[in-house]
């Protein structure tokens, strides 16, 4: 466990007077001297909202304090949570497609709608290759980053946690759900380049907690991810 505030390890966030009886006394960091973890009070829709604002302490709380540690493996909450991400990519590249193809066929209309478009006549190839573009593409991403902190944080760390650094931008990738908006409204595939841009910063966010480290570093970190991807 970690402060959220400083970073700094700590015994224990909280302490309970009677065990189970729910009556809890925050801990104090012992290197800034401020509550070690906020959090653990706080509503998930305000954790869920920092997050949003790319606020580090959250990242610190969800990454470190929130669930139990893990020599192997990733969270199963995490994979969910991955597998509605790459569904979510995979629809928008299909819109993306259908709006490059209804371009090329006719003159761009400002009443384009994705679901006109939609032909029922498709292969389902076609969807399956979108689809497996997708988990691909982020399968790279993530080996990319991992390449890159492998060689630019080797000296740092003698045992690193690749678990928890896949953990931290999958978490950091939350913004992804924002495409749910493209399939209630009929929003143009620009949309999704906003989406992408926000997810990225809060990748670069997610990075920074977890690597204890520059932000221009992670900048970097995410370039080689990006040239993977």
């Amino acid at each position: 466990m970690i402060c959220v505030e400083c970073g700094k390890p700590v015994n224990d966030i909280y302490r309970e007077f009677v065990k189970g009886s729910g009556n809890i006394r925050l801990t104090l960091c012992g290197n800034c001297h401020k509550t070690a973890d906020k959090y653990v009070e706080y509503d998930p829709v305000i954790i869920f909202l920092d997050l949003f604002f790319h606020r580090s302490q959250a990242y610190r709380h969800l990454l470190f304090n929130r669930m139990e540690y893990r020599d192997f493996g990733i969270d199963v909450q995490y994979i969910k949570f991955l597998v509605v991400y790459i569904f979510f990519e995979a629809y928008v590249k299909l819109l993306y497609a259908r709006e490059q193809q209804y371009k090329l066929s006719s003159p761009p209309s400002p009443k384009f709608s994705y679901y006109d478009q939609w032909n029922e006549n498709d292969s389902d190839d076609k969807y399956w290759m979108i689809l497996l573009s997708a988990v691909v593409e982020f399968a790279a991403y993530l080996l990319g980053i991992a390449l890159a902190v492998r060689l630019t944080f080797a000296a740092k760390y003698a045992i690193f946690k690749y678990n928890y650094l896949f953990m931290a931008i999958i978490l950091s990738s939350f913004g992804k759900g924002l495409l749910i908006l493209m399939m209630v409204w009929d929003y143009y595939s620009k949309f999704g380049v906003f989406v992408s841009c926000f997810v990225v910063t809060s990748n670069i966010v997610a990075l920074r907690v977890f690597l204890d480290t520059s932000t221009w570093k992670c900048i970097l970190v995410v370039g080689c991810g990006f040239v993977a991807k």
